[in-house]
């Protein structure tokens, strides 16, 4: 009972939490196990007990995080497809302006580790590639089949842009009319 006691004393979520925050911004390679340990306050052991080692820890705060895209992404979309994706690239553009950016953690991961951790890389491919089918089937919906494929490449394209672009810290009005032009069969009247 008391080994059991002893596992159950940290809330896996909350060290996941601190884990992607930590990866996010200093990249995988970037990340020590003693980073880990730092930002967490937990153990060596306890880490690799829970979590297994730095490529297991880092997939688990990867699933973790495109999870939490995800429901971020059903819960916009509730709004409808049109407005839900507005919302989502409106509020990607207002948060590259904050003083601590750090793009999205999937289009970092595949950026950083195409060429050195392809496992890892393939792994935020697969990721980004759902999440373009979920714009899809979404987009074919509301606004037909013929054209689904397309939009969803354009909204894709414009998160990446964004995401990547972010960076550079371009006015926020002129990303915004970029975006309506190039996505200009979004619904962008209220926004």
């Amino acid at each position: 009972m008391a080994t059991v006691m002893a596992r159950a004393q940290f809330d896996k979520d909350s060290i996941l939490d601190k884990t992607i925050m930590l990866f996010w911004q200093q990249g995988y390679h970037g990340t020590s196990m003693q980073d880990v340990t730092a930002s967490t306050g937990l153990k060596p052991g306890s880490l690799y007990n829970s979590f297994g080692n730095k490529e297991q820890l880092f997939i688990a705060s990867l699933e973790r995080y495109a999870q939490r895209s995800a429901d971020k992404m059903k819960l916009a979309m509730s709004h409808g497809t049109g407005e839900g994706i507005v919302m989502l690239l409106t509020d990607m553009v207002a948060a590259r302006g904050k003083k601590d950016y750090a793009s999205c953690f999937i289009i970092k991961t595949q950026l950083e580790l195409t060429s050195t951790e392809p496992k890892l890389a393939k792994l935020a491919g697969d990721y980004l590639s759902r999440t373009k089918a979920q714009y899809k089937l979404a987009i074919a919906s509301e606004y037909g089949e013929a054209l689904s494929e397309v939009y969803a490449t354009s909204v894709m394209m414009a998160i990446f842009g964004i995401r990547v672009y972010g960076y550079q810290q371009p006015n926020e009005a002129d990303v915004l009319e970029s975006l309506r032009l190039s996505l200009h069969w979004l619904p962008w009247e209220n926004h």
